[in-house]
């Protein structure tokens, strides 16, 4: 599992998810009080954001815990945006460590991640899920990650029918995968996030299995006028909510609106 979080609303630093409040991702990474599998999320750290008007995403990933990537701790507090999208990496066995496996996930306007697993995804699930890309999509395909996949199941979706938005993307993503596993009998935690420069949309489900913690807060007292989401509430507002089994929230300027998945 992983840790995530995501911001929409005015500019801030990006030290707003990673590094400043008190359960920070940076906290959640070694640290976690919610995770169901796994212990640390020590494995990676990346986070993605929209600078201007530039519909593409910039993105800053390392294989390092937060506190160790010199370079994330000088520039996270001086960069601003009013999109980003974070995460903190716990590595699923057999999933490979590196720099190319950690979240978030970018493709042409779009950035993704997914916290959870698909239990056996390289024996029974990788090329089954993965005949459902488009070429360009299955080239971008360089590592062997449940993740991944996820995400450019997604990417594939938003390319074939961008007026179902963020969280058309992400069901057809879902649904995808459910269809798989049960074909193949097997479980998956499926918590996938899935941004642009207009906002996110995060879902909590799973097949066979309960989707991982995740929270929304609107309008808090550290960022007023913006949507927050995370594995983990970052500080200790009142305003935080649990996403329910099975829904997805979608952030924008504007606020937070839930739907079932």
């Amino acid at each position: 599992m992983c840790r995530l979080a995501g911001y929409v609303g005015p500019p801030v630093p990006l030290s707003s998810l990673l590094l400043d409040p008190p359960r920070s991702l940076e906290v959640q990474a070694y640290s976690p009080l919610e995770m169901r599998s796994g212990t640390v999320n020590v494995d990676g750290t990346g986070i993605a954001w929209w600078d201007g008007d530039d519909p593409h995403p910039l993105r800053y990933r390392t294989v390092h815990p937060p506190w160790v990537d010199a370079n994330l701790q000088a520039l996270a507090p001086r960069l601003r945006a009013g999109v980003q999208l974070a995460a903190v990496r716990s590595a699923t066995p057999g999933i490979p460590h590196g720099a190319a496996f950690v979240h978030p996930f970018v493709h042409s306007g779009l950035a993704g991640t997914h916290n959870g697993w698909i239990r056996g995804f390289r024996e029974r699930l990788a090329r089954p899920l993965l005949q459902r890309l488009p070429d360009h999509l299955f080239g971008a395909f360089d590592g062997m990650s449940d993740s991944l996949a996820i995400f450019l199941l997604a990417a594939a979706e938003r390319d074939r029918n961008p007026a179902g938005g963020l969280a058309g993307a992400v069901r057809a993503a879902i649904a995808a995968v459910n269809e798989e596993c049960a074909r193949a009998g097997t479980a998956a935690m499926l918590n996938v996030a899935l941004a642009d420069a207009s906002g996110i949309a995060v879902a909590k489900t799973g097949y066979d299995q309960v989707g991982a913690s995740l929270y929304t807060l609107r309008d808090g007292a550290r960022w007023p006028g913006a949507s927050v989401v995370a594995s983990e509430p970052l500080d200790s507002d009142d305003g935080w909510v649990p996403v329910p089994e099975c829904h997805i929230a979608v952030l924008s300027e504007d606020g937070i609106d839930i739907a079932e998945v």
